[in-house]
């Protein structure tokens, strides 16, 4: 009886194929993704509008819970400092019927490394459809164990109010 020559190869290719898909084996690969500033600030910038439009959808405590970073994040507002997701989105919970916070990013900056970036904009205050606040804001994004961007601080500057212009007749100041 003649054996097939390739008999012997085919099987050790066919062994390699079973050990290099059964799973890991303690090779690490390291890929680098190469990007650019500008590349990471239009993910910041499109995860900055999905939240705003999340928002708008399905009310603040869920858009703050899931863009929030679960455990590294921090809402600066005057006089405290909340961190993680859970308590910032609670802030919201005894809103008044009606309230509601919208945001536009207008710019930003974006690292190379792909894994931070910074949105600012314009933000909008309501409650019952009527303005009660509007500014600037600044959110930090970086990129969870998963890969995925989260808002990992979070503050906004008031405009300032109307000035006043003409003088007080009894002489105060402001």
């Amino acid at each position: 009886m003649k054996r097939n020559p390739y008999r012997y190869a085919f099987g050790a290719v066919l062994l390699s194929l079973v050990v290099a898909c059964s799973g890991e084996v303690g090779v690490g690969v390291d890929v680098h993704v190469k990007t650019t500033p500008e590349a990471t600030l239009e993910a910041a910038m499109q995860a900055d509008r999905d939240f705003a439009a999340m928002a708008k959808a399905e009310g603040l405590k869920a858009a703050f819970l899931k863009y929030m970073h679960a455990t590294d994040s921090k809402f600066l507002q005057p006089g405290a400092v909340v961190q993680g997701a859970e308590a910032i989105a609670a802030g919201f919970e005894g809103s008044p019927p009606g309230f509601m916070v919208n945001w536009t990013p207008d710019g930003g900056h974006g690292s190379a490394s792909g894994d931070l970036a910074v949105t600012t904009g314009l933000y909008v205050i309501s409650s019952g459809g009527q303005e009660i606040e509007k500014g600037r804001y600044v959110t930090v994004w970086g990129k969870d164990a998963a890969g995925d961007l989260k808002a990992t601080m979070d503050m906004s500057v008031p405009d300032p109010g109307p000035q006043i212009t003409e003088p007080d007749p009894e002489g105060r100041p402001g």
